[in-house]
Order: structure tokens, then sequence, then C-alpha cells
């Protein structure tokens, strides 16, 4: 649960335009607490993933600005390998590294970047696995990975790094329906643990019961930001309601 004043990452009028006139971001403001779980939620296209790509700078706003733990980042900053490195990243498409196996996966960063020896990484490797119980593939490759196994790699990667945050882009939308729900219980324990994370999702329920707070964004602006029971059942917004009806919430 999120300590109140205590921001990790503030989102100060936030713009992001694609081919000089397309606006994916149209001036957003978000404040996100250390330990909160907050879910962004809307339709397709509404700029969710571009919010969360921007947050750690792999999509460069047009305008706005980002801070982290008290850091403004920019691109041309000395610090800004240093500041990502507290931000972990899973993404739909798993993005590991076929030639590879699991254990490499994981401890190829904090080898590289943290300088971590063999025997310390691979018992780094061995603790995450186990965290997110694959604790039997760490010798396998990602070919003999299911999709919800090949997420749960992923995530055990970025956790490798120890970061600060973590942030998912959708991490269960590439994944057949009886595989969600491993991806998501190691989210929910991670939640349990006071991770800070940010998630762009369409798993309703799974944002009703683990998020602090949900952001509803449309047409690249935050419409209403409200706690789960009350953005579920009680939306304010028109256009929230219409959403949550699309999608057989109310």
């Amino acid at each position: 649960m999120q300590t109140p004043n205590n921001p990790i990452i503030q989102i100060n009028s936030l713009v992001k335009t694609f081919k000089g006139t397309l606006h994916a971001l149209a001036g957003v403001d978000l404040t996100i607490q250390k330990g909160e779980v907050v879910s962004i939620i809307g339709p397709s296209g509404s700029g969710k993933s571009t919010l969360l790509r921007c947050m750690n700078l792999m999509e460069v706003p047009t305008s706005g600005v980002v801070i982290f733990e008290g850091e403004e980042l920019s691109i041309k900053s000395k610090r800004i390998n240093q500041l990502r490195e507290k931000m972990g990243m899973v993404f739909q498409s798993f993005n590991l590294f076929p030639h590879l196996s699991v254990k490499d996966n994981i401890t190829l960063s904090p080898k590289l970047i943290k300088h971590l020896s063999d025997e310390d990484a691979n018992l780094l490797a061995q603790k995450l696995l186990q965290q997110v119980g694959l604790s039997e593939k760490i010798d396998a490759y990602p070919n003999q990975l299911s999709g919800g196994q090949k997420q749960r790699v992923a995530i055990a990667r970025a956790l490798a790094m120890n970061p600060d945050v973590m942030l998912f882009d959708e991490p269960t939308s590439a994944l057949d329906p009886e595989m969600v729900g491993e991806v998501l219980q190691v989210m929910r324990d991670l939640a349990k643990q006071g991770m800070t994370m940010v998630i762009v999702t369409h798993e309703m329920s799974f944002a009703k019961e683990v998020s602090d707070r949900v952001v509803f964004m449309a047409e690249g602006q935050i419409v209403e930001i409200n706690s789960p029971e009350l953005m579920f059942t009680k939306p304010k917004e028109e256009r929230t309601k219409q959403f949550l009806k699309r999608v057989n919430i109310i």
C-alpha cells in the first residue's frame, strides 16, 4: 500500500505527438506514490502505453516533464541510464533473447551492468525463478516455454535489476486465457510485497483487486482517477461510464 505524499514518479503537462499532429498524449498530469499500485485502463489508442513508455523515456515526450525519485528525466542527462535501471519494464511480447537460456536471460544485465559475479548472478536467478514458480526451467530456452512461462521469466528478468518501480504494458494481452492467471498471480505477489507498480491492463477484475487507484484514459487524456471500488461501481464521468458498459463492467 502506498505511503502518502511520497511520490516516486511525477508527470506534469506531458504531451506526445507523432508525425507532428497526432496527439497520443495531450497534457497529462499524474503522480505515483512509492509503494502504490496504479492501473491504467481505457480504449485502444487512448495513450495508455505511450504514457507508460514516457515514464522511462522509451518514448521521448514532445513537451512536459517526468520526475523520477526527485530527478527530472532527460534523454540528455548523464544519469538517464542509472535512473532507467531503477524502472523495470515488462512488455506484451516478452522480448526474451531466444539464443540464451532462462538463466542467462535473467543474469545478463546484472552481470554486465551491476558487475555481479557468475556465482552471485546464478544465485539471484535461482531465487527469482523460485519467486515466479519456474525453478525447474532455469536451463530451458524460450522456445521450450509457454507464453505464460515466458512472461514470468520476463518479470524475473526485470526484477533482477532490483528496480524501485515496475512498469507493465498489457502483460497478459498476448497470452492464451488459461495462461493469464499464472502471470497475474506473480503480479499479485509483488503487490503484496509493496512493489510500486504501474500497470496498463485490460484485465478489469485484476485492476479492481490489486490497485490502490485506477486511471481511466481516453483520447490522450486522463478522464478520471478513482479508487477501484468507485471506478468500477460509481464512475463520475460519462466517458468512463460508456467504456465500462462496453466492457460489461457496469
